[in-house]
């Protein structure tokens, strides 16, 4: 109890008192409708929440397919067009562990509109600006955008997931993200990415991300966290959340992302590259849902264990089957839903563990540590390949995965406030 006091915080997510005045005076007041209303009233929110988290991520992805793709339409070079991503993703890092100061100072709701205002902004800006110094600037301010408005959404999200549906919620939630992130490049061969009209549509779908939010937002609700004079005290909490956001970076943008380069290695053609990513993705999607009920009931620890070992145990399979295509496209979607596992798992630890101890601090960390990881991913991969070719893919991701197992084995049951 003694980490819970000292790291206490208020977490204001209920209507003001005025709303309940009435009932109390009101001698006919029916308590099982009140709170079967509330109840109902309490799932809508949460499913609008999650619509615009998964508006969120599609936007995301869409914007950061254009702004690649517009970058190597002008003649830039990967290397160029790699530290313009690389740049974007620092932006995240440095802004998601200060977006609890945001909300301290502004309100949730401030928060969310005025991250819409500054991503739009900053996407649409890209139409006018051929400097690369500039452009790269932008990216980073646009990385700043993305960061306070995913985890201020996100920790809107968590914030009402309990012990009874705690799991739920954040399956739910893992899915429309996955789903919404997967369509992102989808709409890019409907818009092209030539001309204004392209960034418009990602600007129109960061401000139709915030609608659901802010509509269902109530007067009175907010997530007020009390800012520490310790900021880093949080990670000794559950250290595992922020590991498993780490590894599931690493896992992402360094596995998935990196999968097709390994089948094409392997002698795939580009059609069946893109077939095996998607199975990955389509894993990615599907398993969510379950991971999150299981978590309800088993403890989101022993899940992660056993979400490492399955990877593991996948990976070791992959260079035996991989020439035989259907059950590389099964082991894909294995793959892809259990390492998409270790974010949904590990959020569910945020939601668990720091409730009443500070949601959007815990979440600013979640979201910084994913980033760092999806900033190392492609090195450790890309440099594996380099110098093992093919099988180095495999290996320097099953290493990953065994120091992580490890890792998580060692680590003490995480304490904190669990409601």
């Amino acid at each position: 109890m003694g980490a819970a006091n000292h790291l206490r915080v208020e977490l204001a997510a209920s209507p003001p008192c005025e709303a309940y005045r009435p009932l109390v005076a009101n001698p006919s007041f029916d308590g099982r409708t009140f709170f079967s209303n509330a109840r109902r009233s309490r799932s809508v929110a949460i499913a609008a929440f999650i619509l615009a988290a998964a508006l969120v991520g599609f936007a995301t992805n869409l914007s950061m397919q254009l702004l690649n793709l517009r970058m190597q339409a002008t003649g830039i070079s990967g290397f160029g067009i790699g530290l313009s991503v690389a740049i974007q993703a620092l932006g995240i890092l440095v802004t998601a562990p200060l977006t609890k100061y945001i909300i301290a100072s502004r309100g949730i709701r401030e928060t969310i509109l005025g991250a819409a205002l500054l991503a739009s902004t900053v996407l649409i800006a890209f139409t006018f600006i051929t400097d690369l110094f500039v452009w790269n600037v932008m990216r980073f301010a646009f990385g700043t955008g993305l960061a306070v408005l995913f985890t201020a959404s996100e920790s809107l999200i968590i914030s009402r997931a309990d012990g009874s549906n705690r799991g739920r919620i954040v399956g739910w939630y893992a899915t429309a993200l996955a789903a919404g992130t997967a369509a992102g490049p989808l709409l890019v061969t409907v818009v092209g990415i030539d001309g204004s009209m392209p960034l418009l549509w990602g600007a129109l779908l960061f401000w139709l991300s915030t609608g659901p939010l802010v509509a269902f937002l109530k007067r009175g609700e907010d997530l007020a966290p009390v800012v520490r004079s310790s900021t880093f005290t949080a990670l000794r909490v559950a250290p595992i959340a922020f590991l498993s956001a780490f590894v599931f970076g690493v896992a992402d943008n360094g596995g998935m992302a990196m999968l097709s380069v390994y089948s094409v290695l392997n002698g795939y053609d580009y059609v069946n590259a893109a077939t095996l990513a998607v199975f990955a993705t389509v894993g990615a999607i599907a398993l969510q849902i379950p991971l999150g009920y299981s978590a309800n009931r088993r403890d989101p620890r022993i899940l992660l264990i056993l979400c490492g070992l399955g990877a593991m145990l996948l990976l070791a399979l992959l260079p035996y089957i991989v020439s035989i295509k259907p059950v590389a496209f099964g082991v894909a979607f294995g793959l892809g839903g259990l390492l998409e596992g270790l974010y949904t798992l590990g959020l569910i630890c945020i939601a668990k563990f720091y409730r009443g101890l500070g949601i959007s601090t815990a979440n600013g960390y979640f979201v910084s540590m994913c980033g760092l990881g999806e900033l190392a991913g492609p090195l450790a991969t890309g440099t594996s390949i380099e110098y093992l070719g093919p099988p180095g893919f495999v290996f320097s991701l099953t290493v990953i995965l065994a120091l992580y197992v490890i890792l998580i084995v060692m680590t003490r049951t995480p304490t904190g406030i669990d409601r």
